[in-house]
């Protein structure tokens, strides 16, 4: 008897551990018994600087048009031609939040047009074209791209990272659910995209901390390059910016893997 009990103990504290590494993984981290972040991208987020908002977006614009998103009772715009308001207004908001001291995350749940390179977002001085930090998604080559500059050096650095291929006859299966956050306490960048496992990479070639470059005074543009170049022609559903690091992905999936059967690659909405 006492052998039978030992070892549902031992399956026990098994089950357990795996239960709260996937809970960890998929789910939003809870502090006491209060989810204080939420489950979505949709919900509403401490300190969160909504994109759509701080432009006013909605059906009304030219070349704005509201459609159905993958989350459920939430407005999701499709962008096309003519559609251009840059800079941001207000762009103070965005760059405060990208130089908070802790790190910030970039959220963004989107659409894109076959064979368009756009720009999700771009920070550049007044007057250059070279950024400070950039988010450019290519549906023709599948690729998403980030560059950034860091204050230990001049030099512009790139991270490519392929994009999940989608079942061409769902339209929800289209949509790409991404994260991309900054922690400064260890400079390391993460970015989540859909159900995949999370990338990690070194915001700096060498041992020491370091931080990405952002000005004060520079100007933010939303879905285009300066000069209306790269523009992003699609839907959106979410365009957050937060000011701090999050350490799990702002959704949850049933699970996490490099290959998963088509209906586990999206997080559950």
């Amino acid at each position: 008897m006492a052998n039978v009990i030992l070892t549902l103990v031992v399956i026990f504290s098994v089950f357990n551990e795996f239960f709260c590494e996937l809970m960890t993984e998929n789910e939003i981290p809870r502090y006491e018994s209060a989810d204080i972040f939420g489950k979505s991208p949709a919900s509403h987020l401490p300190y969160e600087i909504d994109l759509f908002k701080l432009m006013n977006v909605s059906a009304k614009d030219q070349g704005v048009s509201q459609v159905e998103g993958p989350i459920k009772k939430y407005p999701a715009y499709k962008f096309r031609l003519p559609y251009g308001n840059v800079p941001l207004p207000n762009g103070t908001l965005v760059t405060g939040a990208l130089n908070s001291k802790e790190g910030f995350t970039v959220l963004f749940l989107y659409r894109q047009q076959k064979n368009n390179l756009g720009t999700l977002i771009s920070i550049n001085a007044p007057g250059r074209l070279t950024p400070w930090f950039q988010l450019n998604s290519n549906s023709k080559s599948g690729n998403l791209n980030l560059r950034y500059r860091t204050l230990d050096s001049l030099k512009l650095r790139q991270v490519e990272i392929n994009l999940p291929k989608h079942h061409k006859k769902s339209p929800m299966a289209a949509w790409l659910w991404l994260s991309l956050s900054v922690d400064y306490k260890t400079s390391i960048l993460r970015l989540d995209i859909d159900c995949q496992p999370s990338r990690y990479e070194s915001l700096s070639s060498k041992n020491s901390k370091t931080r990405i470059s952002i000005p004060k005074d520079s100007l933010v543009y939303f879905r285009q390059e300066p000069g209306r170049k790269k523009k992003f022609l699609g839907s959106m559903q979410v365009a957050k910016i937060l000011p701090y690091f999050r350490q799990a992905r702002s959704w949850s999936c049933m699970e996490i893997s490099d290959n998963l059967p088509t209906n586990l690659v999206k997080p559950i909405s």
